[in-house]
């Protein structure tokens, strides 16, 4: 009786680290629990309770035998690998708004406006990323950030030894996405401003005598941040719907 209490418990033990093998990694680098003013180890106990809250859901997705040996060396690489992998999905939820921010605050001349006071990002990216991360904690976008850590264990995802072109893919997809939709979010902010560079430059050239810097840098300060503050809860509406694009693009041709 008593030994089988304690299989019971070992294999609950096995069942609970199996799956933080692989959530661990990706609390690491999701986006809010895993930012640089959160603790380690709260980092930690939230990626441990959440295996264990999750652990009898997939235990059907876990192999109920402990492998031993170098098999479970791999399948440790392989769980961690996959983390890594979903967790960095997950932050190019951040990623992407940070990116729209670095472009509108690029085409606005103020990318530089705090210097080294914080962390090497433009001042609108702090903004931006600051609401999204508010917005995450308060919709339901932290709730699917949580289940597609779950939802990878339904993914076919190829062995170790043959994801590195799974991996590759999934990365370059990211990558496409973050540039390409960051742009298409800042293009709004992006447009005017060069259709007010032009009529600067126009400007200028009919009257080289006329300052126009000393009155154009100001007027492109102050209207971005009008424009910012008119606009702003529609760029991150767009960017939430976004951003569950990137939360399934590990679902998304798993072949």
């Amino acid at each position: 009786m008593i030994e089988g209490f304690l299989d019971e418990i070992l294999g609950q033990l096995w069942l609970v680290a199996a799956v933080f093998l692989r959530v661990g990694p990706a609390f690491s680098l999701a986006p809010g629990y895993g930012e640089s003013f959160v603790s380690a180890r709260v980092k930690l106990i939230i990626a441990l309770f959440y295996s264990i809250a999750a652990a009898p859901v997939l235990q059907p997705y876990i192999p109920a035998e402990r492998p031993v040996g170098s098999e479970l060396v791999w399948f440790a690489l392989f769980e961690v690998t996959i983390g890594y992998l979903i967790g960095v999905i997950s932050r190019g939820v951040i990623f992407l708004i940070e990116k729209a921010g670095a472009v509108i605050s690029q085409s606005v001349s103020l990318a530089q406006m705090l210097g080294n006071a914080t962390a090497p990002m433009p001042v609108i990216s702090h903004i931006l990323t600051t609401a999204a991360l508010a917005i995450i904690f308060s919709t339901t976008l932290a709730n699917q950030i949580l289940y597609a850590f779950m939802a990878s264990y339904l993914v076919d995802i190829p062995s170790l030894e043959n994801a590195t072109g799974y991996f590759a893919g999934k990365m370059t997809e990211l990558m496409n996405f973050i540039f390409n939709h960051g742009v298409v979010l800042a293009s709004g902010v992006v447009s005017l401003m060069f259709v007010y560079y032009l009529t600067i430059g126009f400007i200028n050239k009919a009257m080289p005598q006329f300052m126009v810097s000393f009155i154009g840098i100001p007027f492109v300060a102050l209207f971005s941040m009008y424009f910012l503050y008119q606009h702003s809860e529609l760029l991150l509406t767009v960017w939430q719907e976004k951003a569950l694009i990137i939360l399934m693009m590990p679902f998304e041709a798993a072949k």
